[in-house]
């Protein structure tokens, strides 16, 4: 029977971040996805116009029909939009056997507007003891750590951070601030940086594309560095195939493709 993940997440009607970009990363890599959408989010690749958040008895509603007839082996987690919807989510969680999950810990659009309202970070440590591995970029690892991350060493220190809260591991992505392509691989035996290539080209949704493509790998056996590994190269691969979607936008949109 073929392998199936669930992911939650926000819709972008573009399809270059959010739970559509997801579903084509799960597809791309022979997983089978459904998903939950936490909130519409008004955007193309380039700003976030309006966020409409989902009621969370609707979200808890498509979540009770889908987990009572289908078992899902993994999880990926993206915007969460609210502190009710996390909060959901965590009891969910504690109440159906799911492995496997991967959290984007999305806080900010690229144009800076908030995804996850006023409360939703501090909930977020109800959730993350239950994540295989969590997955904030510098900004978001800043924000919730506390630790403002200049160097090497500030990372590996905020990385502690999530470990200390209970998740099994930490992926910091370096992105544009430490050092273009670096990413941090941390759990409670190891740590890892991960260079990668310095591709010089804006995209829209790399890190919808980088966690979805983690717990791919995960369902497919992988222990975590090595679904990191493979995680980031399918991403490198997606950026240097990716396209426009309109003359009239500035960022690229990921094209996954069939890599793994």
């Amino acid at each position: 029977m073929i392998k199936k993940a669930l992911i939650i997440a926000g819709h972008d009607p573009s399809a270059g971040a959010g739970l559509l970009m997801d579903m084509k990363v799960f597809s791309s890599l022979g997983i089978y996805a459904a998903a939950v959408p936490t909130a519409i989010v008004a955007e193309n690749t380039d700003t976030v116009e309006a966020v409409i958040g989902m009621n969370p008895s609707d979200v808890k509603a498509q979540l009770r029909v889908l987990l009572k007839h289908i078992r899902f082996s993994g999880l990926k987690l993206g915007m969460l939009c609210s502190a009710d919807i996390v909060r959901l989510i965590a009891q969910t969680i504690e109440d159906y056997p799911i492995r496997n999950i991967v959290l984007d810990p999305v806080l900010l659009s690229s144009d800076g507007v908030p995804l996850l309202q006023h409360g939703g970070a501090q909930a977020l440590l109800r959730l993350l003891p239950l994540c295989t591995i969590v997955t904030p970029n510098i900004h978001e690892a800043s924000a919730l750590s506390g630790i403002r991350i200049r160097s090497r060493d500030d990372m590996v220190r905020s990385a502690q951070y999530f470990l200390d809260t209970g998740a099994g591991a930490v992926v910091i992505k370096g992105g544009h601030f430490v050092q273009k392509g670096l990413d941090l691989f941390m759990d409670r035996k190891r740590h890892a940086f991960l260079e990668g290539k310095a591709i010089q080209r804006d995209v829209h949704g790399t890190g919808c594309i980088m966690s979805s493509a983690m717990t791919a790998f995960l369902i497919k056996g992988q222990d975590r560095l090595g679904a990191v590994r493979l995680a980031k190269a399918f991403t490198e691969t997606a950026i240097q195939d990716s396209r426009k979607i309109s003359p009239l936008l500035r960022r690229f949109v990921g094209m996954p493709g069939k890599a793994g």
